[in-house]
């Protein structure tokens, strides 16, 4: 079964997010607090739950400006999934990319990282 990646260009309120099952990337960047949050991160959890059904590696890129309490929630989802993968035994690079003087955006990777300890996060600034 092929899989049709997922491209959702940025808008005021919405990330840039990419789901591509060719290459096994997922890619968020931008701000991210959606009106309704469940309608714009359900087919994207969904997206990447069929990600790790079809790659074996997945590269993740998360370079986020802003993001609310529910996006928080919907990333920690994605994170879910991802764990999942690496479980078992799938290779899991994320890559959490932040200003050097964004000091929220930085903390919150790290407070990601600490709930998933067996992704491997690399705190990128830019």
């Amino acid at each position: 079964m092929s899989y049709s990646d997922i491209i959702i260009a940025a808008t005021d309120r919405t990330p840039n997010l990419q789901v591509l099952f060719g290459s096994g990337q997922l890619i968020v960047s931008g701000e991210s607090y959606p009106e309704d949050v469940a309608a714009f991160y359900g087919p994207v959890i969904e997206a990447v739950r069929q990600l790790i059904t079809v790659r074996s590696e997945i590269t993740a890129s998360f370079e986020l400006i802003y993001v609310n309490s529910s996006s928080m929630k919907a990333l920690y989802r994605i994170f879910e999934v991802l764990q999942q993968k690496k479980t078992e035994g799938g290779v899991i690079n994320i890559a959490w990319k932040f200003q050097d003087d964004d000091d929220v955006m930085q903390e919150l990777g790290e407070d990601f990282q600490d709930r998933f300890p067996d992704l491997a996060f690399q705190m990128v600034t830019v």
